[in-house]
């Protein structure tokens, strides 16, 4: 009987650098018989080799192994924090980027390197995952530092800090003025009590408006932190009450889980808001049966803008985005024909449906 636990054993081997060189030089050229999982694993444990030709012959054969077995590992091939990051560090092919991006094991670490360095699909991926930038904002300031960094990109982020942090930050200063507050003296008239409480109101708005970005980003940060951090220990029923009873952050939050069960509570919670329902239908991260959810309501898709998150979000299924084109104005008809992230056929039916108005 063939030993199931050699593979592991000698992976185990290698990234604690106890292998033999031979067998360091076989993992790195991919010639060791394991099965391709653990032949991977075997080759990202020797990247970083303190040989130098081992690790100059391990990177060579990652950087050429095939994109499609890269993205597959990182999907279903259970990989450890460390494995996505030499992935992160070592590879340009974007779909394998994207997809080390998406995994729930990539360290924060590495996710503040592609933050730094990536564009295209990975950055756009990142950018989509409120989750992560809500719980650690490090993330949306090197986005802002990378010179990759496009004007959508930049829209999206500036749309986040002012709807989680600095309109929040606003909202707990005001609140820490009211509550700091001294009570003027018991004999003053009703009019100078009025008079030193608009004072004060004023004092607050002008010490807001001197506050940098970047202290009140750093300030509300531990708020929105918290709303993840509390929604991570929920359990499915948990999460479900709190879509339906919660605010406006917490179903921000949560709309993005894993289980589309509890995105579906958040679409049909009695205080959603119609601008939620187009902020969600912008969101890159959202399993695909919540935008079929949104394209099926009567209501919301009376809304122009609804309907135009949807057609400009990739992520979107084409059965839902290519009926929408007849109820696009002119106007964002252009913008999609020109929007290189849209699917091939959905800006060519654009482009069609253009030449049909000119007529």
């Amino acid at each position: 009987m063939e030993n199931t636990a050699a593979p592991e054993d000698l992976v185990t081997l290698l990234r604690g650098g106890g292998a033999p060189r031979e067998i360091r030089l076989f993992a790195a050229r991919g010639h060791l018989p394991l099965d391709p999982d653990a032949a991977l694993r075997a080759l990202l444990a020797v990247v970083g080799d303190p040989d130098p030709e081992t690790a100059a012959t391990a990177r060579l054969t990652l950087r050429a192994s095939s994109p499609d077995r890269l993205a597959r590992f990182v999907r279903s091939g259970e990989p450890q924090e460390d494995e996505l990051d030499v992935l992160a560090r070592e590879h340009d092919d974007p779909f394998v980027l994207e997809e080390v991006v998406r995994s729930r094991s990539t360290g924060d670490e590495t996710l503040l390197f592609l933050a730094r360095t990536a564009g295209g699909r990975p950055q756009e991926a990142l950018i989509a995952n409120h989750a992560r930038l809500l719980a650690r904002p490090a993330l949306v300031q090197a986005l802002l530092e990378n010179p990759e960094l496009t004007a959508e990109g930049r829209r999206l982020l500036s749309e986040l800090t002012e709807e989680f942090f600095e309109k929040k930050a606003r909202r707990l200063q005001s609140d820490a003025l009211r509550a700091e507050e001294i009570p003027g003296d018991a004999e003053e008239d009703e009019v100078g009590s009025a008079e030193e409480g608009e004072e004060l109101d004023a004092d607050g708005e002008e010490a807001a408006a001197e506050e940098s970005p970047e202290e009140n980003f750093e300030e509300n940060s531990l708020f929105i932190g918290a709303i993840y951090r509390r929604v991570s220990l929920m359990t499915i029923s948990e999460k479900i009450g709190l879509a339906y009873k919660g605010n406006k952050d917490e179903r921000r939050v949560l709309i993005g889980d894993s289980n589309k069960l509890i995105g579906m509570a958040v679409l049909k919670s009695r205080s959603l808001s119609i601008n939620e329902v187009e902020s969600f239908a912008a969101m890159r991260n959202l399993d695909e049966e919540l935008y079929r959810r949104i394209s099926k309501s009567r209501e919301w898709m009376r809304k122009p803008a609804v309907i135009l998150a949807l057609v400009m979000n990739p992520r979107v299924p084409l059965d839902v985005t290519l009926p929408l084109l007849k109820r696009i104005a002119t106007r964002e008809l252009r913008r999609i024909v020109r929007n290189r992230n849209l699917a091939p056929v959905l800006r060519t039916s654009a482009r069609k449906l253009l030449a049909l108005r000119r007529r």
